[in-house]
């Protein structure tokens, strides 16, 4: 199977500061590696990836000069100016890229299994796979419903979600003509999705963690080396 990647580093990463006024989010490290690094070393040969695209804004010559001896494969986006979550796919779809992209965002650690990703993504024949996760909420107070005239308490439920892992595959096919009908140099991902009909959920388990608040930052220490 033959697949491109786009790694998402284009990012502020202001709940992360003051971490992130010197080095970009992507490139923060747990247990001595970064959710960028991360994501190299878990793409599997068997993909056959001929190109890693990785977007780039905010620290944009820190991440020039960080991906310098990286793999020959990496071509740098430079976004001129911020464009959201998807308005560098814009860019991307226009090079010589392979009829499905996988979207990574760069802050992500996550031991995603992306044969079976691109597998799934090809048999259902959707336009966009988006990747999930379960989520579990632990609420600490007395939580109230009402049936009827009855009122009920349930003491400190746990309520379980399914949340965007900020993993996609998009087919080329389908961002050209979106991108024909959309001039908008900014675009936020959730914009591609809606009132789209073709789109599959693929869910990626549980080892997967968003370093965006520091106290999931400090989580990725322990939990990435059990991985």
């Amino acid at each position: 199977m033959q697949v491109d990647f786009v790694i998402m580093c284009g990012g502020y990463g202001s709940r992360l500061k003051p971490f992130t006024y010197i080095i970009p989010k992507p490139f923060l490290t747990a247990n001595n590696i970064s959710p960028f690094e991360y994501t190299l070393r878990n793409i599997p040969k068997k993909l056959k990836v001929r190109k890693i695209f990785v977007t780039v804004f905010y620290k944009k010559d820190f991440i020039k000069k960080k991906l310098k001896k990286q793999n020959e494969n990496i071509q740098i986006i430079i976004e001129k100016e911020a464009m959201g979550t998807a308005g560098s796919l814009r860019t991307i779809v226009k090079k010589n890229c392979s009829k499905n992209i996988i979207i990574i965002n760069g802050d992500i650690y996550s031991k995603i299994e992306y044969e079976k990703l691109l597998d799934n993504h090809i048999k259902s024949n959707s336009d966009i796979t988006m990747c999930i996760k379960s989520h579990k909420i632990h609420i600490p107070y007395a939580v109230m419903s009402k049936k009827k005239n009855k009122i009920f308490f349930k003491e400190k439920p746990v309520i379980q979600k399914k949340i965007n892992a900020g993993i996609y595959v998009i087919k080329k096919k389908f961002l050209v003509n979106f991108f024909k009908k959309n001039s908008n140099n900014f675009l936020d991902m959730n914009q591609l999705f809606e009132n789209k009909k073709k789109i599959n959920i693929f869910d990626i388990g549980q080892k997967w963690i968003d370093i965006g608040h520091i106290n999931d930052f400090k989580r990725a220490y322990n939990e990435i080396k059990k991985w």
